[in-house]
C-alpha cells in the first residue's frame, strides 16, 4: 500500500504544479476588453490575437467585458490568476480611469504586470469646414467670447474630454464641453452644427475631413503625426509643450513569472513586426509602438499624474 501511494505522489504533484515556462502556453489563451464588439478595442484585440496564437501555438480567443470606461475589464483581470494565460487589451483611459475615480477595485499601476504597448494614436481638433481659419483663429474667437465656442466629445471624463480641458487650460481659452455618448455621436453634433469643434480620433475624424465636411486644425501629439504630416500640432500653433497621445498596450495580473512575461512579451512584438497587423494598425489611426514592460508602466504612471492634474486644476467632480 505505501508503495503505491509512494508511486502516485510524483503524478500527484505533476499535476498540482503549474506549467512550468518552458512549457507554457500548452492551452488556449485570453484576451479581455471593457468595451462592445466591434469597436476599436475589439478589432485591435482581434488583430493582435490572431498573429498571437501563431507564434504561441495555441488559440489566442478575444473576451469582451463592457462597462464603466473599461474598468470592469480591468477590475477583472487583476483578480485573475497570474499564469499567463489571462491578458488585457488596455487603452488610454485606463490612465484616466485612475485619475477620475476616487476609488477603484484595483490598483492602476501595481495591480498589473505590463507587457508592451501596441500602438499610439493622437487626438485631431477639427471643426467644420471653412469656419476657423487656423487653430490660432479658433483660439483668439474663443478668449473673444468665453463660453460660446461648445466642444463635442465622447463623455464627460473621457481622454478627448480632458484633452480639451488641457487644451483650455494651456491657452487660456474658455469653452463649453458637450458630451455624447460616443465620438460618432459627437461627430454627428458637429455636422449638424451643435458644437464648434470635435476632438477626437482619426477614425472618427478622417473621413469627414477627406470628404470636405471638416477641417483639421490641428493634432494633439508633440510632433507632426508620421500618418499626416502637413497637419500642425497644437504645441506648435497656441500651446508650447502640448502632447497628448493616447495607446493601447496588453497587461496581465500583477505577479506573472517573468519567463512567461517575457514570452508573451515576444509574441505581442513578433506580431507587431508582421505587415499583415503593423498596416492593420495604421489604418486605425495608431502608430505601431511595441515597448517594454517599464516603458509601459512608466507611460501609464505619467499620464495618471497629467489627468490627475487637469481634474483638479479644471475643477471636474472625481466619481
Amino acid at each position: 500500500m505505501i508503495r503505491k501511494l509512494l508511486t502516485a505522489l510524483p503524478l500527484a504533484v505533476a499535476f498540482a504544479m503549474p506549467v512550468a515556462a518552458e512549457d507554457f502556453p500548452d492551452r488556449s489563451l485570453r484576451i479581455v476588453h471593457g468595451f462592445g464588439a466591434g469597436g476599436n478595442a475589439d478589432t485591435v484585440s482581434r488583430i493582435i490575437a490572431e498573429e498571437m496564437s501563431k507564434s504561441l501555438g495555441q488559440p489566442v480567443v478575444v473576451e469582451s467585458r463592457p462597462g464603466a470606461g473599461g474598468t470592469v475589464a480591468s477590475g477583472y483581470v487583476s483578480k485573475e490568476d497570474p499564469d499567463g494565460y489571462t491578458m488585457q487589451l488596455m487603452v488610454g483611459g485606463h490612465a484616466v480611469a485612475a485619475a477620475l475615480y476616487n476609488s477603484l477595485p484595483y490598483e492602476s499601476v501595481d495591480g498589473f504586470t505590463f507587457i508592451s504597448t501596441l500602438g499610439q494614436f493622437p487626438f485631431m481638433v477639427a471643426a467644420r469646414s471653412g469656419e476657423y481659419a487656423s487653430m490660432e483663429a479658433l483660439i483668439e474667437a474663443a478668449k473673444a467670447s468665453p463660453g460660446s465656442i461648445k466642444i463635442g466629445h465622447s463623455g464627460v471624463g473621457s481622454t478627448q474630454h480632458l484633452t480639451g480641458e488641457l487644451l483650455a487650460l494651456r491657452t487660456g481659452a474658455e469653452f463649453l464641453h458637450i458630451p455624447y455618448k460616443g465620438g460618432a455621436a459627437a461627430s454627428t453634433a458637429l455636422m449638424g452644427g451643435e458644437v464648434d469643434v470635435v476632438i477626437d480620433t482619426g477614425t472618427v475624424i478622417r473621413p469627414q475631413a477627406d470628404a470636405g465636411v471638416y477641417d483639421i486644425l490641428a493634432i494633439t501629439s508633440g510632433q507632426r503625426w508620421p500618418d499626416a504630416p502637413d497637419l500642425p500640432t497644437v504645441a506648435e500653433t497656441v500651446a508650447p509643450d502640448f502632447d497628448v497621445v493616447s495607446w493601447t498596450g496588453i497587461g496581465m495580473p500583477a505577479g506573472v513569472p517573468t519567463e512567461i512575461s517575457d514570452k508573451v512579451r515576444g509574441a505581442v512584438h513578433a506580431a507587431l513586426a508582421t505587415p499583415a497587423v503593423s498596416d492593420k494598425i495604421a489604418s486605425l489611426g495608431a502608430k505601431p509602438s511595441p515597448s517594454t514592460g517599464e516603458e509601459m508602466t512608466n507611460l501609464i504612471a505619467g499620464q495618471i499624474a497629467v489627468w490627475t492634474d487637469v481634474i483638479a486644476t479644471a475643477g471636474i467632480d472625481k466619481r
